[in-house]
């Protein structure tokens, strides 16, 4: 009897033990995980920290014009552009229609793209050649679209 419960006692010990290690482990990982998604956050936002409000009005419209001039469709043109994480932190665009089509990625980050699967299957649009070529080193298979706008150091020069 003693002996059992010695064994009861061990098993006990031993599942608890487990338990402790497996919760330690979880908490690292969300930890971890955090500490990814503040770095991927901070990445993104120096990416779009690039462009000047005005550039950003001016890569919006371009996009509107590129959908009407090549699939007649009007996009919704966030006036609050948010980047998501699930598409690089792009900015989604959205075909002006009842359930809300998904057009494109406007401007995902190169550094965060290898991460993002959902990318390849989008159409991406990239605000210049340069920005559209580091694209596709990254998303070599995927429909990467620049808008052919001024490069971010060629508008410092006027």
């Amino acid at each position: 009897m003693e002996q059992t419960r010695r064994r009861w006692a061990e098993e006990e010990a031993r599942r608890e033990q487990e338990r402790v290690e497996r919760e330690a482990r979880l908490a690292r990982e969300q930890t971890e995980r955090e500490e990814r998604e503040r770095q991927d956050l901070e990445t993104a936002r120096a990416w779009w920290g690039r462009l000047s409000p005005q550039q950003q009005t001016e890569l919006f419209a371009a996009v509107a014009e590129y959908a009407w001039r090549t699939s007649n469709l009007r996009v919704e043109i966030p006036e609050k552009p948010m980047m998501w994480p699930q598409y690089a932190h792009g900015v989604p665009v959205h075909v002006t229609d009842k359930r809300r089509t998904l057009y494109g990625i406007v401007r995902p980050c190169p550094d965060l793209a290898a991460t993002c699967s959902k990318l390849a299957e989008e159409l991406v649009l990239a605000r210049s050649a340069q920005e559209a070529r580091e694209l596709a080193d990254i998303l070599p298979q995927s429909r990467i679209v620049h808008l052919d706008l001024l490069e971010h150091e060629q508008l410092t020069m006027y």
